[in-house]
C-alpha cells in the first residue's frame, strides 16, 4: 500500500494526521489541523517540498491558506485553491530534521456523515534536492559569463571552463568564496596556475591547482559589492579528443562535506 511520503529515510510523517485511506486507487491523508512532517535535510543545498493537496469540508471545500510553521516560525504560506501541487522551499542550513507542522486557520467547520474535522487532505508529499551548481548555495555569488552548461556523470555535477569565466557577488555576498576545481585536458591534466581577477581585470589573487581541490576566494574589504570576478587560466587550450571544447579546468558541484584528493 503506496503512503503519502516516499520510501526514504529522509522523511517521515509526525503526529496529527489521518489514517492512510485509498478511494478509486488514490491513497491520501486527511488533516484535521497540525500535521507534522519531519525531513532530513543532510546536505547544505536548498530542499522543496512538494505537496499534492486539496480543500475538504472543514474550509468549506473552498481556497484556504496552509501555513508551514517550525518551532514556532512561520517558514511558508501557501494559498490551496483546489486540488493541486504547492511547494516551499528550505534553505540551506547545517545538517538537520525539520519538523514542519501543516496548519490553517481557515478551517473548523463539521463534516456531514463524519465526525473528523476534515479541513485539507494530502495526496503525496515529495522532497527533492536543489542543485546548488557548481556555487555554493546561499553564498550570495552567481555564475556570470564564460562557462559551459552544467553536466552529470557518475552521479556527480560539474561545469567545464575555457577561460574567463565569471562569478557574480551580490550586495549581499560572503567575502570567502570556496570552489572545487580540476584540471582539464586543456592544460594536460597537469596543475596550472589560476588567476581571480577583480571587475577591472586587475589580479586578487593566484592558485596553484595541482589536482581536484578545495580552493578559497578571499574577495578584500576595499572592494565594493556588488562586483563580478573572474576565472583567468595561465597557459592551457589544448584541443580535446572527442570534444571541440577547449576544457583547461572543471568546477564540481560544491560539496563542503566531501574531502578531495589534495584539498589541504
Amino acid at each position: 500500500m503506496n503512503d503519502i511520503i516516499p520510501t526514504t529515510h529522509d522523511v517521515a510523517l509526525g503526529s496529527g494526521w489521518g489514517r492512510l485511506e485509498i478511494h478509486r486507487g488514490e491513497s491520501f491523508r486527511w488533516v484535521s489541523n497540525d500535521a507534522v512532517l519531519y525531513v532530513a535535510t543532510l546536505r547544505r543545498v536548498d530542499h522543496q517540498v512538494q505537496i499534492q493537496i486539496e480543500p475538504g469540508p472543514g474550509v468549506g471545500l473552498k481556497p484556504f491558506s496552509l501555513d508551514i510553521v517550525e518551532g514556532g516560525t512561520l517558514r511558508a504560506k501557501l494559498e490551496v485553491k483546489g486540488r493541486q501541487p504547492v511547494a516551499f522551499v528550505l534553505p540551506a542550513s547545517e545538517p538537520a530534521v525539520n519538523a514542519l507542522t501543516f496548519r490553517t486557520e481557515d478551517g473548523g467547520r463539521s463534516s456531514p456523515n463524519d465526525s473528523r474535522v476534515l479541513n485539507f487532505r494530502v495526496f503525496k508529499i515529495a522532497v527533492s534536492r536543489m542543485s546548488s551548481d557548481v556555487l555554493p548555495s546561499g553564498s550570495g555569488y552567481k555564475l556570470g559569463r564564460g562557462w559551459y552548461p552544467l553536466e552529470t556523470f557518475n552521479g556527480e555535477s560539474f561545469r567545464w571552463v575555457n577561460n574567463d569565466a565569471a562569478i557574480e557577488a551580490s550586495a549581499s555576498a560572503k567575502r570567502a568564496l570556496r570552489l572545487e576545481i580540476e584540471p582539464g585536458p586543456g592544460v594536460d591534466m597537469k596543475p596550472f596556475s589560476l588567476q581571480v581577477l577583480d571587475q577591472a581585470g586587475a589580479p586578487l589573487d593566484t592558485f596553484e591547482v595541482k589536482t581536484r581541490q578545495h580552493v578559497e576566494i578571499a574577495v578584500p574589504e576595499d572592494i565594493a559589492f556588488p562586483t563580478t570576478l573572474r576565472l583567468h587560466v595561465e597557459g592551457g587550450g589544448k584541443m580535446s579528443s572527442g570534444d571541440s571544447r577547449i576544457m583547461n579546468f572543471r568546477v564540481h558541484e560544491y560539496n563542503p562535506d566531501r574531502v578531495p584528493l589534495g584539498a589541504a
